[in-house]
């Protein structure tokens, strides 16, 4: 079973003092993935781009699912801690110098909804791209100090449109005033979200 020193990452801009972003990736991914996007909206900060702890389809990725891809929630609790384990140390040894923006999308951006419900006080926001919420059937702890941008896919495959609704409204319950949006997209990056999660960085988190 992996702990929190069985995750890998690529970190770039470290010498950078604004709160870092940390990248996940989606199933079957890897630490490449969303590079480019970190590097899109995110130049002015460090960056740390994770790869998931265990194999999956042809890549990684950061919790299991059943066979008929629903989430394993036993599984998603566990790595949840173990990922929570691996931010708390990054902050202590200096790997990051602040408390990060979690940039998750599809399994990664689960895994960082999981994070805000289990350890909120570990993140300064999240950015959550074609999510699902972490459990349908909680309460959120306390999150009215919490800045979370939700976007979702209009055309997304792989998601009901009650999917993202569902987490803003138990994001909203828990006190938090997520940003939440559609684009025009399935469940790829669209052209016109890096603009968007600029803009939503520059407004909450600006670089000094």
């Amino acid at each position: 079973m992996p702990n929190s020193q069985d995750f890998f990452y690529l970190s770039t801009r470290p010498e950078l003092r604004a709160a870092p972003l940390v990248l996940l990736h989606g199933s079957g991914q890897d630490e490449y993935e969303l590079l480019d996007l970190g590097n899109r909206v995110g130049m002015d900060r460090p960056c740390i781009a994770m790869r998931g702890p265990f194999t999956w389809e042809s890549g990684y990725a950061f919790f299991r699912r059943h066979p008929d891809r629903s989430l394993d929630y036993d599984d998603l609790r566990i790595r949840t801690e173990q990922f929570a384990d691996f931010l708390e140390q990054a902050v202590e040894t200096g790997v990051l110098r602040q408390s990060p923006i979690l940039l998750g999308f599809s399994n990664g951006a689960i895994l960082a909804a999981s994070v805000l419900v289990h350890r909120p006080d570990l993140i300064a926001g999240a950015i959550l791209l074609r999510p699902l919420t972490p459990a349908p059937e909680a309460s959120f702890p306390d999150l009215h100090r919490q800045r979370i941008l939700l976007i979702a896919g209009a055309a997304d495959e792989r998601r009901a449109p009650e999917d993202a609704l569902l987490l803003q409204r138990q994001l909203e319950k828990a006190g938090a005033r997520p940003t939440a949006m559609t684009l025009p997209t399935g469940h790829t990056i669209a052209e016109e979200e890096p603009e968007a999660i600029r803009n939503w960085l520059a407004e909450n988190f600006a670089a000094s």
